[in-house]
């Protein structure tokens, strides 16, 4: 199994994010997959676009944002 990255701080639109429950700044980097009831009854999850999502290094909350590069 690969050792996870360290957290470190993060940031959206050019401004560093700070944690909504704890207040901590820094965070790990992982992608979520943005699923669709259509999709999933069809057997097409792996087609869904994937979020940006960032871990709290201190309470494990988890923001979710759609990727910087995607058009909406």
């Amino acid at each position: 199994m690969a050792k996870p990255k360290e957290a470190g701080v993060r940031a959206r639109a050019g401004r560093p994010i700070k944690c909504p429950i704890c207040g901590d700044d820094r965070f790990w980097a992982r992608k979520g997959q943005l699923q669709t009831r259509f999709l999933s009854l069809m057997d097409l999850d792996w087609t869904s676009p994937t979020a940006d999502c960032y871990v709290c290094a201190t309470c494990r909350h988890i923001l979710w944002f759609y990727p910087e590069s995607a058009k909406p």
